[in-house]
């Protein structure tokens, strides 16, 4: 073989272990209606200090990778404040954070969150299809809003 198709195919090895071996960060997108910020800092740094917010508010992570730009919490009982839990009669009250950073240009991050509850518990319905965003005023919305009002002090916009 010449030396150029050996080099591709090389690449392509990599490229290739690279994609199979996945990630903690999810294939799909955040809800269209996610929140959007930018951020002046790097996504790594953005999702340390996300994962410090969530600590902050008494919630843990679930899964949590600075490098790919993402953070889940745990399913979270906005009423007694409970980590790891499930409520199926109340399932508004049930939380899960996500963080997605992306890299923008010199610096800055794109910063896509949300805060999601089950809409249902149907175990039919695909996992991330039982999920809806909190409405404004919710108590998830309030403690996703205290996380970036931190992140947003700790590096601005």
């Amino acid at each position: 073989m010449r030396r150029s198709t050996l080099t591709a195919l090389a690449a392509a090895a990599v490229l290739a272990a690279g994609c199979a071996s996945g990630g903690l960060r999810p294939a799909y997108e955040p809800f269209p209606n996610a929140r959007v910020d930018t951020i002046n800092a790097l996504p790594a740094d953005v999702i340390q200090e996300a994962e410090a917010g969530l600590l902050r508010v008494n919630m843990r992570s679930n899964w949590s990778s600075p490098a790919e730009g993402f953070l889940e919490s745990q399913w979270f009982n906005v009423v007694t404040q409970e980590n790891g839990v499930t409520d199926r009669g109340n399932p508004d009250r049930v939380i899960l954070i996500r963080f997605f950073a992306d890299p923008m240009e010199t610096g800055k991050t794109r910063l896509t969150s949300e805060a999601v509850y089950q809409r249902t518990t149907d175990p039919s319905v695909m996992p991330r299809d039982r999920e809806m965003i909190v409405p404004p005023g919710h108590a998830g919305d309030r403690l996703l809003t205290q996380i970036l009002d931190g992140i947003r002090e700790r590096f601005g916009r």
